[in-house]
């Protein structure tokens, strides 16, 4: 019986597992850690199908007698009663081992699995915002780059003929000034008319003057989480919009942010809270660096998007 016991609890074990594989691909959940559909998930998924199958194969052979291995043939009963009582005495000891172990295993793991938030924590985002005081550095990241070559290929001038060759003004972008029109071509506004730019693109038009000089002064949507700004907040009326890029899986999500500014004192916020801020651009020089600050007219607590927890995909 004890036997069959830890074969049943080894069966529990495997089950657990390889359905929290099945459930994380299901619903989903594995896709908030990754950047894009790729052969993990398919292979998460297969692994949780294997480790059932495990399960329940040894839970359906668990009934099967199992050969005893120690030696009946004994010349007195007292030495037959003594083994007797020590091997129930070494069963019971592990059978005890197998269960504690087994909780020892599960109740983390499962604890994870229900409660977990799927998104990074208040201080993870304080220890990794130590170059929110740094401009762009490197290139920008196409996903985030209001001049992106591959829209500057479809948009033809008006009058032109289905044969001549194909320009726009987005096109213009690639041989002369960015204009506000390039801008409308990639950037959607609302009905109020303020262009609807994720906090990331915000950040990156510090580093090329041209995006700059458009995009100053225009009035802009955008969303993130917030946080107390830290640098550069004398008066106390700035804080911080931030958004978690990925670029290939979590391990290296990073919280990209740009300053907010009130022209009043802050308004009461709940700190990693949602919220959509609208107000007008301008730029800032910190050392060498261009940093972008939204000068706030309005904040407005909002839900957070889907598959949103780690980070825009790049």
């Amino acid at each position: 019986m004890s036997q069959r016991l830890i074969i049943i609890l080894q069966s529990i074990v495997l089950f657990v597992f390889g359905s929290i594989f099945i459930w994380f691909y299901i619903d989903g959940r594995i896709e908030k850690y990754l950047t894009s559909v790729g052969s993990f998930q398919m292979q998460a998924l297969l692994a949780g199908l294997f480790l059932c199958i495990i399960s329940a194969f040894l839970l359906l052979t668990s009934s099967k007698k199992v050969s005893c291995s120690h030696d009946h043939d004994h010349d007195h009963d007292h030495d037959h009663d003594h083994d007797h009582d020590h091997d129930h005495d070494h069963s019971e000891i592990t059978v005890g081992g197998m269960v504690l172990t087994s909780m020892i295993v599960l109740v983390p793991v499962i604890i994870s699995a229900l409660y977990t938030p799927d998104a990074y924590s208040k201080n993870w985002v304080q220890n990794n915002s130590s170059g929110w005081d740094k401009g762009v550095i490197g290139e920008t990241p196409e996903a985030f780059n209001l001049k992106k070559e591959n829209d500057k290929q479809s948009i033809k001038i008006e009058g032109e003929s289905d044969g001549s060759k194909s320009k726009s003004v987005a096109d213009a972008a690639g041989w002369g000034p960015y204009t506000i029109d390039d801008l409308k071509q990639q950037v959607d506004q609302n009905k109020e008319g303020e262009f609807l730019m994720d906090v990331i693109s915000i950040f990156y038009t510090g580093g090329d003057e041209e995006v700059q000089g458009v995009v100053k002064g225009l009035p802009v949507e955008t969303m993130g989480q917030v946080m107390p700004e830290t640098m550069h907040n004398s008066e106390g009326k700035r804080i911080r919009i931030f958004r978690l890029m990925m670029n290939c899986c979590i391990a290296d999500a990073r919280p990209v942010s740009i300053p907010v500014e009130f022209s009043e004192d802050v308004p009461s916020y709940k700190e990693m809270g949602w919220y959509k801020i609208h107000g007008v651009m301008d730029y800032e020089k910190w050392d060498e660096f261009t940093i972008p600050v939204l000068k706030a007219q309005k904040m407005v607590p909002t839900e957070e998007p889907p598959e949103s927890a780690f980070g825009q995909r790049q």
